[in-house]
């Protein structure tokens, strides 16, 4: 679908880039969308997407945010993260009696620290039927399998936490226009955004930023402009790293308060659009060396095993990567077991049984995937990498 602007609704946009992936039904939501920026508010966002009802089915089914891994226990990394959320949200929060939400809660991490600083009073929602058991049989919080746009309740809450869920919304107007109903008569809602500002800062792969699930790229402006659109007032804001994984990105927290002010003060972005243009430049420089590197690393192979079926692997085949030397995939996400990429069969780990090389398409868990094929699985495979 061809979106207006999601946050001021103007038609006219200009094409920045376009992101190619690999279609497939199995696994991925699209095959490709456009980068573009609003010509009257500066908003990034992606163009030419699926319908919200089309992503709603695809969290609901492929979640990545379950610790499956784990059963459901959230790494270290994660916690030291949600304990920086908190920090930052529970100064304003007047006692510990306040109902708090949290929209797409994963396995519940966040509201863990919540809980251990003393408020009872929570609610997880996720599209994720296996995160809502994982909630309520690991910290004993009220979790319940649903989205935004489904969901409603009698009570109104003081606090909605959005903490990693506006970048992957289509339609801003009915979901905020929710939460507002939500709310209590002045109650706050908390956002955690990447930030679009920073994103030639924090360059791990090429145009990593421009995932499969990610299409709206914020800045404190266009948080500041949706604010304005929607009647909320500015409490806090905080320019952020998240370190919850091994490749470190830019974030931003905000915190804003339900408010009947109905003057919408617009302000153009004007920063945005260079930073993003500057992110694609860089990007396309670093991804011009990785198919230099492959081209090089796999000439004398005759079969490889690719590790990791996500945005990286999907966007190598949608620039033109090879497959004819892929034997097959391998992730340890349960959810894509069984499935094909490109009608190759995604394995597994456990399920490597020859001795070919294995290529790891990942930059974030790359030392993760080589500990696991030499101390975990004891496996002498040659392994290819493309990050340092």
């Amino acid at each position: 679908m061809n979106r207006v602007c999601p946050i001021c609704t103007n038609l006219e946009k200009t094409l920045l880039y376009q992101q190619n992936f690999n279609k497939n039904a199995d696994i991925s939501l699209m095959e490709k969308y456009d980068v573009v920026v609003c010509n009257k508010c500066g908003f990034v966002f992606a163009d030419s997407v699926p319908s919200p009802d089309i992503f709603d089915n695809y969290y609901a089914a492929m979640s990545k945010y379950e610790f499956n891994y784990k059963d459901g226990v959230v790494p270290e990394e994660h916690i030291k993260h949600f304990t920086k959320i908190a920090d930052f949200i529970t100064p304003h929060l007047k006692n510990k009696n306040v109902k708090i939400l949290d929209i797409g809660c994963s396995t519940g991490g966040l509201l863990s620290i919540l809980k251990s600083k003393g408020y009872l009073n929570l609610l997880g929602i996720d599209p994720s039927s296996s995160c809502v058991n994982a909630v309520k049989k690991l910290y004993g919080i009220e979790a319940m399998v649903n989205n935004i746009s489904n969901f409603n309740s009698n009570e109104k809450f003081d606090l909605i936490i959005l903490s990693a869920v506006l970048e992957h919304l289509v339609d801003f107007e009915s979901s905020m226009c929710k939460i507002r109903s939500l709310l209590s008569d002045s109650g706050m809602l908390f956002i955690e955004v990447p930030d679009a500002e920073r994103f030639d800062l924090y360059i791990s792969a090429p145009f990593q930023q421009f995932s499969v699930e990610h299409i709206n790229y914020f800045s404190q402006y266009s948080i500041e402009n949706l604010f304005s659109v929607f009647s909320f007032e500015m409490l806090d804001l905080k320019v952020n790293e998240n370190k919850s994984n091994p490749s470190i990105d830019p974030d931003i927290f905000v915190l804003g308060k339900k408010t009947e002010n109905k003057d919408v003060a617009i302000s153009k972005d004007d920063i945005s659009v260079g930073k993003i243009k500057n992110y694609i430049n860089e990007s396309a420089k670093i991804d011009f060396k990785i198919k230099k590197l492959l081209e090089e690393k796999l000439s004398d192979k005759d079969k490889i095993i690719v590790w990791g079926v996500g945005t990286h692997t999907q966007r190598l085949i949608g620039a033109g990567m090879e497959i004819s030397k892929i034997l097959y995939f391998v992730d340890s996400n349960i959810r894509y077991i069984g499935k094909q990429l490109n009608g190759i069969e995604i394995k597994s780990p456990q399920n490597i049984k020859e001795e070919v090389p294995i290529l790891i398409s990942t930059h974030s868990f790359q030392k993760e995937i080589i500990h696991q094929i030499r101390e975990i699985l004891k496996l002498n495979n040659e392994i290819i990498k493309l990050y340092q």
